[in-house]
């Protein structure tokens, strides 16, 4: 019983060196606050967006990998108009993280319910597509390119998906 009257006198003590003041959290003022938007507004997005553009895979996309370690991968997307499109694919484990950097596109989404959805993607917006989720990027735009920024997490491969010719999909 003595070592336990013996730790709560050394907390009081303790307590008592401690100026109130000193420990208290104090409040970030408001105008020092940055959105959790911020890497999409325009100050941020010409470093992304004059990444270097590399070949084209098949539908018309142009992937940059700006970072890959065993956990994360960064990937800056280019979609060509007229339909470029990243093809129809799952991630077994991993999460996407979209946020469109110029132009505007689609995010053609499925849940592993079967639950269809499309976004609109546009900068400023954001997706978040977990593991299983069947999903495709198209930029239906005639003249623009669609270009974004993509956090994947862990890091993997891509399980792609085949279309069955009628709009519909089905697993591999």
């Amino acid at each position: 019983m003595q070592k336990y009257q013996r730790a709560f006198q050394i907390r009081a003590m303790a307590s008592m060196l401690i100026k109130p003041a000193s420990n208290v959290v104090r409040p970030i003022p408001r105008q020092q606050l940055r959105p959790i938007t911020n890497a999409t507004k325009p100050d941020f997005v010409p470093s992304l967006l004059s990444v270097p553009r590399v070949s084209a895979k098949p539908g018309g996309w142009h992937p940059t990998l700006i970072h890959s370690s065993g956990e994360v991968k960064f990937t800056v997307i280019r979609l060509a108009p007229n339909g470029g499109e990243v093809p129809i694919h799952k991630h077994t484990h991993v999460w996407d993280y979209f946020m469109p950097l110029s132009g505007e596109a689609v995010i053609e989404t499925r849940t592993k319910d079967g639950v269809k959805q499309d976004f609109e993607m546009k900068p400023g917006s954001f997706l978040a597509v977990g593991p299983e989720g069947v999903h495709r990027v198209v930029n239906w735009s005639e003249k623009e390119e669609f270009v974004f920024f993509i956090a994947q997490s862990p890091r993997a491969k891509y399980d792609f998906v085949a279309d069955d010719g009628a709009g519909g999909e089905h697993g591999p």
